[in-house]
């Protein structure tokens, strides 16, 4: 696994000056019926230049930020169908619980809230007036202690499919839509890594006999076996998308995770 550094949303002072934006990066994961984790370089965060020395004040952004990502968001959900792309935010203080957190727009209407769900998933209205505004967006931590993610996982509907038999296009499709997501994201977050899907990985309860997966491919069958931490991964791989062999499986998995690794011509 790849361990990323993460950043921090921190509030600029008022009146608002048009902030800078650095992008840095972090890490999550997403539940559905079986554990599905979600895709280790989709995990992106915002971090606002901070203010000098001054009284301490919520952490804060505006709402064009959001809102331009959130309008990505939807757009992208729309066209992979085989991933669920969520926004997330969490404290950075490990004592802040999501349920701690609230959020809202202060616009010159009134607050509107932004509910937090689990996980700290939550999304942002998108409205053109609001847009126009650009009110901020108020969290109420410390400046300094929040970090905004994004984060693409399996879709549930997708991972439930995941049977003891199943299809291989269809489910690896959306591990090669993970390069397209990602790099539909990167105009927001240029200095995160260039990370590249590879396959899936599936876990395993352990067991006396190591579960194992078999591709029945045309050019004969290919055994995967689980490793010692009751894993194995299964290959992205041209040849297979196109044929979408049977693949068959002796245990269920656990949990399911799109595999990644650092492409060499990233940053």
């Amino acid at each position: 696994m790849i361990k990323i550094r993460r950043g921090y949303l921190k509030n600029p002072p008022l009146p608002r000056p048009a902030p800078s934006v650095i992008a840095t990066r972090g890490a999550s994961g997403q539940s559905c019926r079986m554990t599905v984790k979600a895709v280790q370089s989709a995990c992106l965060c915002w971090m606002l230049l901070a203010p000098p020395p001054a009284p301490a004040q919520d952490a804060r952004l505006p709402y064009h930020t959001l809102c331009r990502m959130q309008q990505t968001q939807l757009e992208l959900s729309r066209a992979h169908t085989n991933l669920s792309l969520v926004l997330q935010m969490r404290s950075t203080n490990s004592n802040v619980k999501y349920s701690d957190i609230t959020a809202s727009i202060r616009a010159r209407s009134g607050v509107i809230p932004i509910p937090i769900g689990p996980g700290g998933v939550f999304t942002v209205p998108v409205r053109g007036d609001l847009l126009a505004e650009d009110p901020w967006i108020l969290v109420n931590q410390p400046g300094g202690t929040m970090e905004l993610n994004w984060h693409a996982g399996l879709a549930p509907s997708l991972a439930r499919q995941l049977t003891n038999a199943v299809h291989y296009a269809p489910l690896m499709r959306a591990v090669r839509e993970c390069d397209d997501v990602q790099n539909a994201m990167r105009p927001f977050f240029p200095a995160a890594p260039r990370l590249t899907a590879v396959g899936l990985r599936l876990s395993f309860r352990s067991t006396a006999i190591a579960p194992f997966a078999i591709i029945h491919a045309k050019d004969g069958a290919r055994r995967l076996s689980a490793d010692a931490h009751d894993e194995l991964i299964i290959p992205l791989d041209a040849d297979w998308m196109r044929e979408d062999p049977v693949i068959t499986l002796t245990e269920i998995p656990v949990s399911v995770e799109i595999a990644m690794r650092k492409s060499q011509d990233g940053p």
